[in-house]
């Protein structure tokens, strides 16, 4: 039985490292940056005076649905070439998926091994259009566990949205002021959006590409309320498995999702972690 389960193993880690290796190899052959595309128009946008948030297939890379202060910050860009920038802001997002993948990878056991190498993997597939989710996963990667991380919960969600989630097991646990904080940060930095016409803002799912929307939208509905009440509920019994439910949330709950959003499974990973660490060591103490 002991040999079964071992092989089991090495192969669940051979198959999440194959992925990885061939993603990786056939990174520079399907590179094509154009979500980095989209950030360097906005800026372009904003300095010609023209709507930031123009209607748009909500399927084209050229979606802009980030907050305001994200395409402000690529305007000091638009002075270098767009073909240069993009690729470059692509690089830089691949090597934000291998640090985000590295606190659970250099574990070094199978199961951290084979979980960061395909969440790694899914982060990669992401850099190769210059999206900025690794950067976003990278950043709560590393900060979750300080005392600044409502802040970078704010920062994430007016990027991403769906990160605001992780308030919920502070919120269970009665953390109000981190809910606050990460709540007012999100809003400090998402209501400039207020001052542009949103007439053409992309609302719209579109295909919903993994999500369960594209096959059902009312199995979808299903399966993210149930989801919402499963995380709810472990964030009320303060349960440490709160953030695994709240990533996976993440993942079942929006209407339009892609493989990367399975990501911040890594950000429950590095929380859940850490308090299996403290209560080992006050059980010691």
């Amino acid at each position: 039985m002991r040999i079964a389960v071992r092989g089991a193993r090495l192969v669940a880690m051979a198959v999440a490292l194959g992925w990885l290796g061939y993603t990786l190899a056939s990174w520079f052959l399907a590179w094509n940056p154009a979500d980095a595309g989209a950030y360097y128009s906005a800026a372009q946008r904003l300095l010609a005076g023209l709507p930031l948030y123009p209607a748009t297939n909500p399927e084209a890379h050229e979606v802009y649905r980030y907050a305001p202060w994200f395409a402000v910050l690529w305007i000091p860009l638009t002075v270098f070439p767009e073909a240069v920038v993009a690729h470059v802001w692509s690089l830089c997002m691949l090597a934000a998926s291998a640090f985000a993948a590295w606190p659970v990878l250099r574990r070094g056991t199978p199961a951290s091994i084979t979980l960061g190498a395909l969440l790694f993997a899914f982060l990669a597939e992401t850099a190769m259009f210059g999206n900025v989710h690794p950067l976003v996963v990278a950043l709560l990667v590393w900060t979750i566990r300080g005392r600044t991380a409502p802040v970078w919960i704010g920062v994430a969600t007016s990027l991403k949205l769906v990160p605001i989630l992780f308030v919920l097991p502070w919120a269970g646990r009665g953390e109000w002021w981190k809910v606050v904080i990460a709540v007012g940060s999100a809003v400090l930095l998402s209501a400039p959006i207020l001052l542009f016409n949103l007439a053409g803002y992309v609302t719209s799912p579109g295909t919903g590409l993994l999500s369960l929307y594209a096959v059902s939208p009312v199995l979808w509905l299903v399966v993210a309320a149930a989801s919402a009440a499963f995380a709810l509920v472990l964030s009320l019994r303060r349960s440490t498995w709160a953030w695994l439910a709240v990533a996976l949330l993440i993942f079942l709950g929006p209407p339009r999702v892609t493989t990367s959003y399975l990501s911040f499974i890594l950000v429950a990973v590095v929380v859940m972690l850490e308090e299996r660490r403290l209560l080992r060591a006050s059980h010691a103490d």
